[in-house]
């Protein structure tokens, strides 16, 4: 609903007000849902008991809630283009694709656009390379997707997107792409028995458009906090340890979940703050970021000590923030490296130290000795607290342990650069393996590569750069 007494941000000599600049990000996001709802309206008077959807951008696009837009679509669709100077584009390509189930709430979604090869619009646009078009593709539908489409069908002669691939180029039929774009129909009517099949998650990782908006404002502590860096940098260790976790509002039904993951969510409401504090209470295991929980909804601070909304919850009292500087980096108790942020941390309540910033103010930094992991029991539940940036590998064997201690597993062991992923329905389950790496990879598994019909006894072999979809053993076609 759009606010009726709000007064925007004007022009100013020093700091805009915060609250004010967050009601202008929601107004402004009310506004285009409202426009949704109106138009929404008299498309289904028109075309009663068809599906309407809108595209979305996921974290393409900063400005829009995406969980409002959602939740007035009948299907959730979106648009994603690889990030050309990204060498590990897939995994953003995966986090997106994740982000649009968990706003559809788990339900298959439709890929509305993505690329056949360079897009125009970025500062180079690198063509992709024989076989990547496949596994994005692929890894959409194992992540979810009951459609994919492209942008666009024939590549413009003229204008501004003249240089921007599409399903047939400008050499015809007889090119790379146009050949590619085929093969790949085929597959997806060899996959026809997966849809309607969801992915199966026991993680969920917390996302909000509030808490972006707040974080990446004027005067927080450090400009250096990104949101979509840190989502990114758990994800990023989550999908090496071949884990798959759902996106979700801070506000979803976290029943049904082993681990709930809060990279950054430095806003949050008392009612989101309690549901996350109930499902660890519960029994559930959590770990959360630094700087979250600082702020109510209304980016007003949580007085007490930080981390306010979930200080009890992890037995931890955070009497002062040391944001780092530059470049600056610091040494853990394990050897690891971590940057970007210190917190002088309490344990309260029985939490224990997992991890400490080296003794030495040399190398650990402000707050030399103190903790920057913990680890608490919290009801019948534990919640871990990351009081730093680790580096990606010293994150990826820590959270390597949350997941072991929570009882989650990968859909299956791989090596590095093989993403994973089940999706499961009624009568069948269907293990997706993407080779992404230079290398042949064997994979545990049981059952039938549906693109290539190869029995899987016990492993299957998936060349370089190529894809896998096994119905498992003991599970039947979609169809009977």
């Amino acid at each position: 609903m759009i606010s009726r007494s709000f007064l925007p941000p004007r022009a100013t000599a020093a700091v805009a007000n915060p609250t004010q600049r967050l009601d202008h990000w929601r107004f402004s996001s009310d506004a285009l849902l409202a426009l949704h709802r109106r138009e929404a309206e008299i498309v289904r008077r028109l075309s009663p008991g068809v599906p309407l959807t809108t595209d979305l951008l996921v974290t393409l696009e900063k400005k829009v809630d995406g969980f409002s837009l959602a939740g007035a679509c009948d299907v959730v669709s979106v648009d994603q283009y690889l990030t050309a100077a990204d060498p590990g584009a897939h995994i953003g390509l995966s986090l997106d694709a994740d982000l649009a189930r968990g706003l559809g709430g788990g339900a298959p979604w439709l890929l509305t656009e993505h690329s056949t090869s360079a897009v125009n619009w970025q500062p180079r646009n690198v063509a992709k390379t024989p076989g990547q078009m496949r596994r994005n593709s692929l890894a959409h539908v194992a992540r979810g997707a009951d459609g994919v489409l492209y942008f666009q069908w024939r590549q413009s002669r003229a204008g501004a997107e003249k240089w921007h691939s599409a399903m047939l180029p400008h050499g015809g039929t007889d090119t790379k792409v146009w050949r590619e774009v085929t093969a790949l129909g085929r597959d997806l009517r060899a996959l026809s028995e997966v849809r309607g099949t969801r992915v199966e998650s026991a993680v969920a990782l917390l996302f909000d458009w509030n808490a972006w908006w707040v974080l990446e404002m004027d005067a927080t502590p450090s400009q250096d906090l990104r949101y979509l860096d840190l989502v990114r940098s758990w994800y990023e260790a989550l999908w090496s340890l071949g884990v798959t976790c759902d996106l979700v509002h801070p506000g979803s039904d976290l029943t049904g979940y082993r681990l709930v993951l809060v990279p950054s969510l430095c806003l949050t409401s008392d009612t989101d703050a309690k549901a996350l504090n109930g499902f660890v209470a519960g029994g559930g295991h959590a770990a959360v970021g630094f700087f979250s929980g600082v702020v109510d909804e209304h980016d007003h601070v949580r007085l007490g000590g930080h981390p306010g909304a979930y200080r009890d919850m992890l037995g931890v009292r955070v009497d002062e923030f040391f944001p780092l500087r530059d470049a600056e980096a610091v040494r853990l108790s394990d050897g690891s490296r971590a940057t970007v942020w210190t917190e002088l941390v309490e344990p309260r309540g029985g939490a224990e130290t997992v991890l400490s910033f080296a003794p030495d103010p040399v190398d650990g930094g402000p707050v030399a000795g103190h903790p920057a992991v913990t680890r608490h029991g919290h009801g019948d539940g534990v919640s871990w607290y990351v009081a730093t940036r680790p580096d990606a590998e010293a994150l990826r064997t820590l959270l390597a342990r949350v997941c072991r201690e929570a009882g989650v597993a990968a859909a299956a062991e791989v090596p590095a650069g093989v993403e994973v992923v089940r999706r499961r329905g009624p009568d069948a389950a269907y293990l997706f393996v993407i080779n992404h790496s230079p290398h042949d990879v064997s994979v545990p598994a049981e059952g039938t590569d549906l693109l290539s019909c190869a029995t899987a006894d016990g492993g299957i072999m998936v060349r370089a750069g190529d894809v896998a979809v096994v119905r498992e053993h003991g599970t039947l076609p979609a169809d009977g």
